[in-house]
């Protein structure tokens, strides 16, 4: 694959400086050989014994154990490493990249948002929603096909895709994405899914990693409250949360993490001079034609109206 569509996207539009990061991103990555990437050390990581447990190496879905799936169980959430090829990832952000030059068009038609400036933040968050549904080729992508049957290896059963979205957070961006539970935002209660989180690049701490809390997911859902009054996604935060027990989840651009709707989590603010992207998927038990066609005209019924 070229680099020419990165690099084409680069010149100008709302998205141009998260482009042209993508574009750099790929260079440093070219320039560095395949072996030593494998021999340079993952980074540091707390809690070190639960991130270990909820640690699964994955060439193919089947290769995930039973053990694996045990300790997802158990704690809620789990670390996939080399989920995708690096070939395969930036075909993913060429395809995203695509998506945030028509940005302003998506916000018209209420598909994307500045986070950012509806929470009165200096820098933009740019969220596009229903990714897949705007560029189908995503769909054709390793990374969503190896989610799609490992979530069928998590649940134990066929599914289907619910939901996906991409977030943008552009370098030394102070808004964190609150502690919150997914299933606070779902029109069901008590879902099964299985929602992946697609860093395309690699992500510390400091740059705004996913962090969790072990259990949470067996507990109850807890009480939201709404942030600055905003009606989009992830402007809800959990109240009265103790995070003591919280786990950072640092990981490389090829890998991903995995949670239950219930388990609590939270991304921290990007401190780092680089722009992070990520795309996030969600998965769940296949439905009924009837059921999806009704839960798609309600998704896009809360587009419009809010």
């Amino acid at each position: 694959m070229t680099r020419a569509p990165l690099r084409r996207a680069c010149c100008g539009g709302d998205a141009g400086p998260m482009l042209c990061a993508l574009d750099r991103r790929r260079a440093r990555r070219e320039a560095r050989s395949r072996v030593g990437r494998a021999a340079k050390a993952r980074p540091a990581r707390c809690n070190i014994s639960r991130v270990m447990e909820a640690t699964a190496t994955v060439a193919s879905p089947a290769d995930l154990t039973d053990e694996a799936i045990a300790h997802f169980h158990q704690l809620g959430f789990m670390i996939i490493t080399d989920l995708t090829t690096p070939e395969d990832l930036d075909d993913v952000a060429r395809l995203l990249a695509g998506l945030y030059r028509r940005f302003r068009e998506l916000m018209d038609a209420r598909r994307a948002h500045d986070l950012g400036s509806e929470r009165n933040d200096a820098r933009p968050i740019l969220e596009i929603n229903q990714t897949v549904d705007l560029e189908p080729r995503l769909a054709e992508t390793l990374t969503f096909r190896r989610c799609s049957a490992l979530a069928e290896r998590l649940l134990g059963q066929p599914v289907e895709h619910r939901f996906d979205h991409a977030i943008y957070k552009p370098p030394f961006n102070g808004a964190a994405t609150s502690w919150h539970q997914d299933e606070a935002y779902a029109l069901e209660r008590r879902i099964r899914s299985a929602h992946f989180w697609v860093p395309l690049q690699d992500v510390t701490r400091d740059m705004g990693c996913m962090e969790f809390i072990p259990g949470s997911h067996r507990g109850a859902l807890g009480r939201h409250h709404r942030l600055d009054r905003l009606r989009d996604a992830h402007a809800l935060e959990l109240v009265g949360l103790d995070t003591s027990q919280a786990v950072p989840c640092p990981i490389r651009a090829g890998d991903a993490t995995v949670h239950f709707p219930r388990t609590v989590h939270y991304t921290g603010p990007n401190r780092t001079g680089t722009p992070r992207l990520a795309w996030a998927l969600e998965f769940g038990p296949r439905r009924s034609l009837r059921v999806r066609l009704m839960a798609k005209a309600r998704l896009v019924w809360r587009q419009v109206t809010r």
